[in-house]
């Protein structure tokens, strides 16, 4: 008889954590199109222009960026280079999987050190954008996002440890044929 290990379900915490997440790139999404269409028709209608759309645009445009990211790293759905998979074993694409993860870690911990100073150094510079907005209010999400993403690949990492799956409790790397 076959025993599976079950995985816990995620926490109210996790859950609330991600539905923030989505609402929130969903909305920053939304004020993107809203505000391009409203400066497309004020331009062409009006022949004036909104104060601020283009910054304001930009600052939107890293915001979802990062927001992607983070929600694709948080449940383990970004773009991977797999091309050993299909020649390793169950065993093998769990540890290489935990390698991968553990390598992901380390290098947006090393991108959260480095966008963390800048941020910090442009919270003494007292830079402003959009209007009179401090500069570093709008590029708190770089260090933010790579926060969370360090933090839910290490978590990948330790459940593929744990559990044999992805702390989402996806298959690491499935396999054609794999059941």
């Amino acid at each position: 008889m076959r025993r599976y290990r079950r995985e816990p379900a995620p926490g109210r915490a996790t859950i609330y954590a991600q539905g923030a997440l989505t609402g929130l790139l969903a909305a920053c999404l939304g004020a993107m199109l809203l505000l391009a269409a409203a400066q497309i028709i004020s331009r062409n209608a009006f022949r004036a222009s909104i104060p601020h759309t283009e910054e304001l645009l930009e600052w939107l445009v890293l915001w979802v960026a990062m927001l992607g990211a983070m929600a694709a790293s948080l449940k383990s759905r970004h773009i991977t280079i797999d091309a050993l998979s299909h020649l390793l074993g169950t065993s093998a694409r769990r540890w290489a999987a935990v390698a991968a993860q553990s390598f992901a870690m380390l290098v947006c911990a090393a991108l959260l050190l480095i966008t963390g100073s800048f941020w910090l150094e442009s919270m003494d510079y007292g830079e402003t954008t959009v209007g009179d907005a401090p500069r570093w209010l709008f590029e708190s999400i770089v260090p933010a996002a790579f926060a969370a993403m360090a933090t839910a690949h290490g978590s990948h990492a330790v459940s593929l440890i744990r559990h044999g799956r992805l702390a989402g409790g996806a298959d690491p790397a499935p396999r054609a044929g794999d059941a």
